[in-house]
């Protein structure tokens, strides 16, 4: 169902394709570069943002949609995250971070042993001289708290998740092995299956976080999930030797537990010095942190934003748009960028990658050879978006010591009818952007050549 080339294409593309296909030029025009940028000049026509700054707004929230069945209340409610925004048998977008907190739950007044399943047990041991009777535990003041619940899901395998995460030394780590992902087959309850949690900090700090990637959702119709993506109900820690309750929601009468989204991450877009990774030396644009070169920070949905290229009297017909992109994403899990064009306004994804270019010299060749906005055409602006995602552990390092994607020399070739309209976005006049392009083609023929097999496509 996953293929490792993801060829993706908005419906609304298809819809213009289709409508432009019998398309004909009343003139013919010139095919030109109309725009070119090297990051050696002016930049400040370029922008960037962090996408993870309250942009979505919180999905969790109570619902009777596909609720577990509780057989003591006649209405029954369960936490969902998912919306009606896509299909109307529920599901999910792409790019979501998502985050259902439970408050925080004391488990006892002594400290929570780090306590092996041995030792456990050993409580559990046979009379010793007729002092004991038989499968009587030892009364030691020590808590071993567990946490239940009931779940469903439906999310892409592989790629978007629902993760169960417990804070250890102020930090969230994952609480069970892989996160949930795929299809729950309907409604799964642990009942006393549970997770064990005395190794974790007290008061208990718990959460399920849903995280999807660029593409593959309800959303883009490329995985109709049923009722995705992840719901949750009759949420209990007790403790497993007297089997006291700490902390129980069944959702019945409002919630204890609190939605959220995830922190911001921090937006690190900027221009770097570095001839190795510049396709043009030595400036281009890189998304990470200076103080490690090696390690892309974690949780980052970082946006990089073109100069919006305008057209005095439009473009039609064959147009063409470059960029030279160098990564080191190496293919380890779900770090990746998603590419965008924005046309007239409308913003088309035409896929999201990873990948490794093993040095620091390595160019993309599929985005040397560009994309074709023929079918968006005609259009009177086009603009270029490039958002870099990282998961919890950050992206990096790859092959050659270095983290993260590169973006140097953009240009757009396109056939004009009129005299373009390049007000101040241009850091080159046309021509010797047309002249630059030419060496830099014969400079860099070997790296044109590169096989984009490095690369994966979602």
């Amino acid at each position: 169902m996953h293929q490792s080339y993801r060829s993706f294409l908005s419906l609304g593309v298809l819809f213009l394709a289709l409508a432009l296909a019998s398309h004909c030029c009343a003139d013919p025009g010139s095919y030109q570069i109309v725009w070119y940028d090297d990051m050696e000049g002016d930049v400040s026509g370029w922008s960037h943002e962090d996408l993870t700054v309250g942009v979505q707004g919180s999905k969790f929230h109570i619902d009777t949609y596909l609720a577990f069945e509780d057989p003591l209340h006649e209405t029954d409610y369960s936490w969902w995250c998912g919306n009606f925004d896509y299909d109307s048998d529920g599901g999910y977008g792409n790019g979501w971070i998502q985050v259902l907190n439970l408050p925080p739950v004391v488990v006892s007044q002594t400290t929570v042993e780090n306590i092996s399943w041995g030792a456990i047990k050993a409580r559990y041991r046979e009379s010793d001289e007729g002092e004991r009777p038989s499968g009587v535990r030892d009364e030691r003041p020590v808590a071993c708290p567990m946490l239940t619940f009931a779940f469903r899901h439906d999310s892409e395998p592989g790629y978007d998740y629902t993760c169960l995460e417990a804070e250890s030394l102020g930090v969230f780590v994952d609480l069970r092995y892989g996160c949930y992902d795929g299809t729950s087959n309907g409604w799964q309850d642990y009942g006393p299956y549970s997770f064990a949690l005395w190794q974790y900090d007290d008061p208990l700090m718990l959460r399920f976080r849903f995280i999807s990637d660029g593409v593959w959702s309800d959303e883009d119709g490329l995985y109709d999930s049923d009722g995705g993506a992840f719901h949750v109900d009759n949420l209990k820690v007790y403790d497993y030797y007297n089997g006291t309750i700490y902390f129980f929601d069944d959702v019945q009468d409002g919630s204890l537990c609190s939605p959220g989204v995830q922190d911001a991450g921090g937006d690190y877009w900027h221009l770097v010095d570095r001839k190795c990774q510049a396709y043009s030396d030595p400036h281009s644009w890189w998304c990470g942190d200076d103080a490690d070169t090696s390690l892309i920070p974690p949780n980052l949905k970082n946006a990089l934003y073109s100069p919006v290229i305008t057209f005095a009297g439009g473009i039609d017909g064959p147009c063409t748009l470059h960029m030279a992109i160098h990564a080191e994403v190496p293919m380890v899990d779900a770090d990746h960028w998603t590419e965008w064009v924005i046309v007239d306004g409308l913003a088309y994804q035409t896929g999201a990658w990873w990948g490794d270019e093993l040095d620091c010299d390595g160019w993309f060749g599929l985005s040397l050879k560009g994309f074709d906005l023929s079918p968006l055409t005609p259009a009177s602006s086009v603009q270029v978006m490039i958002v870099f995602h990282t998961t919890d552990n950050g992206c990096g390092p790859g092959a050659a010591g270095g983290a993260g994607i590169f973006v140097d020399d953009c240009w757009l070739g396109a056939t004009v009818y009129t005299r373009n309209d390049m007000g101040e976005l241009g850091t080159e006049n046309l021509a010797a952007g047309q002249e630059r392009l030419g060496a830099l083609r014969r400079r860099r023929h070997s790296s044109l050549s590169i096989p984009a097999s490095p690369y994966r496509k979602f």
